[in-house]
């Protein structure tokens, strides 16, 4: 999609932000802006789409209202019961545990524990309607296709809040359309539904946990993270919705208001903000002051804090304006305020210091707040440029998809293209035209991946998103190479854009902060997706699964030894300037390489590209034990294990892995295994006509088990034909090596993927290891020979008469008996028939020479000299050599 630019109209929306008064809505819009929102439908084709889509999700239920008022209200989970209308609720070992007092009204149930389960409701048309019980009809996450079961109150997980959540919302948007089209079957559904809410939740006291089972003293006093009414403040999330309702509904609830409000005396007003501030007041001092807890605590009451009137207008004095002091200035001893927060950003890399779940969710809701503070006087990213940089941190960690990485304990899916939109809005308010086009370009390239939808963007979308802003000078981000997070021990390396691209992540292992020990790990991508990748489909933080899915055993790895702490770069390329997250300039743009170690073991990948839709990746491991097991789960349908002759390998069945060196190693079933100390490959099939392969060079000592892995995600959309999503299993491959020092001897692999019909690789054989130097050599369907030496020492390795290396890396390319290109990373010396790269001086340094067409190119980070058949040329930099002149 694309709009002409036209300046003067952006910096025509660049005004003030009115004052805010004390009338409603007022968080997103005031009724000021009813005709902007009306003429966005009007002429935007993703906002006329959107409201249609919104309006169509209730409108259904609010015909339905007209004749049937009960319906939607029934579906609530209160307690109905006469006689068990509760007012106060007891924990117990964070499950809910009993209730006293009885209400003259049915009042809002508490979730029935902390915990999640792998439940999910029925839709709402199969829920049972005045559920006196609070027994849940769910359907199992791990097998959505059977029939659904009653689950118990006490093990329902966050079904009961999942299922108010849900109808709250409907009110929510019903309420909005309601605002902006006046129409009354939607205020009559929407303010049933929140009258509802609202008294049932008047006459509940907070929840009380007498055997301070979530951290709280067991009463109503600051500390624990319990809130008003969740085992979580961060899950206190029902007046988040009801304070929209109450926005965009306000004077129809006051003319409107419970019929039992009349009884109590009371208005709506009265009770509403009572109900809120509640929610509020235990939110300022529950939680976590520290990490996501602090920024999702403040997501939960913020909306409310909105709704509420000034402080003049409250006996204590606490009103909008006592509560957002907090929130902008000054931090307490359980809420940090926006200064404080923004500084668990890293300066250089722009990411929060917890796993990308939660190093994006901080950034999207920061976001979020912007328009609804700057409306309530404070523009919270002009002073703080790291939002700014957090925000555009999310594209180095996609793929060529436009997932985020999953590692840690996040799920993976799609990354939140709706940063870029309040980024936009803001940059239209402030008429910052380059930045506006800036994020248009990340919008549209999301859109173009299928991975966001403008036309779904809900009714805050309608309230402050803009059309996007196209400059002829603006092409999109530009697709950066590498990028490094010294915090999440990560690198991630990129060669081509799209689905075509080679894509690796490597990274070693971090406990706490959300991430995991999982080893120096590895993830490789084929067409965009994650095709070798971590495992993350655990049920939850408390179910047993959580060990395998967030242990190196779910991980590409090798065991035993190291599993989390310090990584160390030895060579890298392209590099990552200090000061920076990402490295743009590449020496050659046919290859990426990284050489990590960590404790006792060290990893280098490198990427490949042989042509625009071709590559390989290539997988060298050391391990400086005797006994090591080399894992790798890929994605599919199924494996196979070739032997060098082509043959199917007979593998048999075997009872257990013993040794067994973690605990996950108890989630692989159907064992089978072969004696294989010869080269061998094994092979996936998976849907869409994608085929896997790893080529493995041979060792003494193997042993080669094929293993069946639990699932690998949760999410659907995020691997070919959803496949290795739960309940799917994971076919995976464990290479056993015993007696033999993987540090002399390593497991060396080369990974390709490809459409049916055939790949580029056809052998891979092992080069003699000498002195820390090991080597591949890999013959491509072309014809043409690649060679790969990896060294750990700085002695001259000569695997035979053809190579000669002093370095960390080589890759020396040879087609028709004639040298293609040489590569030297972190080195002195690198010769191959008539060519010979040498440093000059003593600092190593990283060199090329490569052919395309009848062109020779070098690039060098430092002076070299290039020798061919006896003539010699000093460079540095880039450029072409011409051994004629």
């Amino acid at each position: 999609m694309k709009h002409i630019l036209i300046i003067s109209a952006l910096l025509f929306l660049c005004i003030p932000v009115r004052s805010l008064a004390d009338s409603h809505p007022r968080v997103y819009v005031t009724d000021a802006d009813r005709k902007t929102v009306l003429q966005k439908i009007e002429k935007e084709n993703w906002a006329k789409e959107t409201y249609m889509t919104l309006r169509a999700s209730v409108e259904k239920y609010a015909d339905r209202h007209m004749s049937d008022p009960e319906w939607i209200v029934s579906r609530l989970a209160m307690y109905w019961k006469d006689g068990e209308r509760y007012t106060q609720c007891y924990l117990k070992n964070q499950n809910w545990d009993y209730g006293e007092g009885n209400a003259p009204v049915p009042t809002v149930r508490l979730p029935g524990m902390r915990t999640w389960n792998r439940y999910v409701n029925v839709p709402l048309e199969d829920r049972i309607p005045y559920n006196e019980s609070g027994d849940m009809l769910g359907m199992d996450k791990l097998n959505p296709e059977g029939t659904p079961v009653v689950v118990p109150y006490k093990k329902s997980g966050h079904m009961v809040r999942g299922n108010n959540v849900e109808i709250l919302t409907l009110a929510e948007n019903a309420a909005f359309v309601h605002w902006l089209t006046g129409e009354e079957k939607f205020a009559r559904f929407a303010s049933d539904i929140f009258n509802a809410w609202l008294v049932g939740t008047w006459y509940m006291n907070p929840v009380l946990d007498p055997g301070r089972s979530c951290g709280s003293g067991g009463g109503w006093e600051p500390g624990g993270i319990c809130g008003y009414y969740d085992y979580e403040q961060i899950h206190d999330d029902l007046a988040l919705h009801a304070a929209m309702v109450y926005d965009f509904l306000y004077d129809y609830l006051t003319e409107h208001p419970h019929p039992h409000l009349k009884t109590l005396g009371k208005g709506t007003k009265e009770v509403a903000e009572e109900v809120f501030r509640r929610f509020i007041t235990l939110g300022m001092v529950r939680g976590d002051r520290k990490g996501n807890w602090n920024v999702n605590g403040w997501n939960m009451i913020l909306r409310p804090i909105l709704v509420l009137d000034g402080n003049g207008d409250y006996p204590d004095g606490k009103g909008r304006e006592y509560y957002l002091h907090t929130l902008l200035r000054e931090s307490t001893a359980y809420r940090a305020s926006i200064p404080d927060m923004v500084k668990n950003y890293d300066k250089v890399t722009g990411l929060w210091p917890e796993s990308p779940g939660y190093a994006f969710s901080t950034v999207r809701m920061l976001l979020d707040w912007a328009e609804p503070l700057e409306r309530a006087g404070t523009d919270i990213i002009a002073g703080n440029p790291v939002i700014e940089k957090a925000a555009l941190a999310v594209l180095p960690w996609t793929d060529g998809r436009g997932n985020l990485l999953a590692f840690g304990d996040f799920r993976g899916g799609a990354a939140d293209f709706r940063i870029f939109e309040n980024l936009l809005s803001y940059y239209i308010r402030k008429g910052n035209v380059q930045g506006a086009a800036k994020v248009s370009a990340a919008l549209s390239e999301g859109m173009e991946r299928n991975r966001y939808n403008r036309q779904n963007v809900g009714w805050e979308g309608l309230c402050t998103y803009e059309p996007l802003v196209v400059s002829e000078d603006e092409d999109g981000p530009e697709e950066e190479r590498v990028s490094y997070s010294p915090f999440h021990r990560c690198v991630v390396m990129k060669n081509g854009k799209g689905s075509d691209g080679l894509m690796a992540v490597l990274y070693g292992g971090r406990k706490g902060s959300h991430l995991s020990a999982n080893g120096l790990a590895l993830q490789l991508y084929g067409f965009g997706y994650a095709l070798a990748p971590d495992a993350a489909a655990y049920e939850s933080y408390w179910s047993n699964d959580h060990a395998y899915h967030q242990g190196a055993a779910g991980s590409n790895t090798v065991l035993p030894g190291y599993t989390e702490g310090n990584i160390q770069i030895e060579a890298m390329e392209p590099s990552v300037d200090r000061g920076q997250f990402t490295g743009k300039d590449a020496l050659v743009p046919y290859l990426n390489f990284a050489d990590i170690s960590a404790g006792e073991k060290r990893r280098m990948v490198a990427l490949v590209k042989v042509s625009e839709e071709a590559g390989y990746y290539v997988d060298i491991f050391r391990s400086d034990l005797d006994d090591n097991d080399y894992l790798f789960h890929n994605i599919g349908l199924d494996m196979t294990l070739y032997g060098k002759d082509g043959k199917a390998l007979p593998v048999v069945p075997v009872d257990s892995l013993t040794p067994s060196y973690n605990v996950g190693y108890s989630w692989f079933e159907n064992l089978r295994s072969c004696s294989m100390e010869g080269a061998f490959r094994a092979e996936w099939t998976l849907p869409e006509g994608i085929v896997s392969r790893l080529w493995m060079a041979g060792e003494k000592g193997r042993k080669v088990y094929t293993v069946s892995a639990p699932p690998t995600t949760l999410t659907s959309g995020i691997t070919p034909g959803d496949c290795g999503v739960s309940p799917r299993r994971t076919p995976a491959l464990l290479v056993r090596q015993m007696g033999n020092n993987a540090w002399r001897h390593p497991f060396m692999g080369v990974y390709e993927a490809f459409r049916t019909g055939g790949g580029i690789v056809r052998t891979v054989s092992a080069l003699s290891p000498k002195d820390g130097a090991c080597g591949l050599r890999v013959e491509l369907a072309d014809g043409r020979c690649d060679w790969f030496i990896s060294s750990t020492g700085k002695e001259l390795y000569e695997p035979d008469g053809m190579l000669a290396i002093q370095g960390t890396f080589a890759q020396v390319s040879v087609k028709d008996s004639s040298v293609v290109s040489l590569y030297l990373g972190k080195g002195s010396r690198l010769r191959c028939g008539d060519w010979t790269l040498r440093a000059v001086g003593t600092d190593p340094v990283y060199a090329a020479v490569y052919r395309t067409g009848g062109t020779w190119h070098y690039a060098a980070d430092k002076k070299i000299e290039v020798e061919y058949k006896g003539r010699t040329l000093t460079v540095e930099g880039k450029g072409t050599l011409d051994f004629d002149n």
